[in-house]
């Protein structure tokens, strides 16, 4: 084998490794969430790294409107569904500040928690205690 080929080899094996780890730097998670109860909706999408409000009725309610895209929580990035419903249920506050991009525009909008604690679905039930030993006469 000559030099030449071997750094051909070198060459592709590097760019095989190079473009692999370029496509999974660009994998992206995308999730949805639809909520509904006593004629109230909410339904979020993320993908690419950014969380969408598909439906929001009343949108008073949820603080948000079909349309936004959300920014940030308090200051905080938000990416996924999963960390917008759990920023805004997991806070003591009566609201909190969320920046939205709407028609094109960076705003800040107050979002009240109260309605997000209830589209948190409730916690998985503790499993059962183990059984005690039996008594030993």
């Amino acid at each position: 084998m000559t030099i030449k080929t071997s750094l051909h080899i070198a060459l592709a094996g590097l760019l095989l490794v190079s473009a692999t780890a370029c496509a999974e730097g660009t994998r992206t998670e995308s999730s949805r969430m639809d909520w509904r109860q006593d004629g109230a909706r909410l339904t979020l999408e993320s993908a690419q790294g950014a969380v969408n409000v598909t439906a929001a009725s009343p949108a008073s309610r949820f603080g948000v409107q079909a349309g936004d895209q959300v920014l940030r929580v308090d200051g905080v990035p938000v990416h996924k569904v999963g960390e917008l419903t759990d920023a805004l249920s997991a806070s003591d506050k009566a609201s909190v500040p969320v920046t939205v991009r709407r028609a094109g525009r960076d705003q800040v909008v107050s979002v009240p928690t109260a309605a997000w604690r209830a589209v948190q679905p409730p916690p998985p039930p503790r499993p059962p205690a183990p059984p005690s030993p039996p008594d030993r006469p």
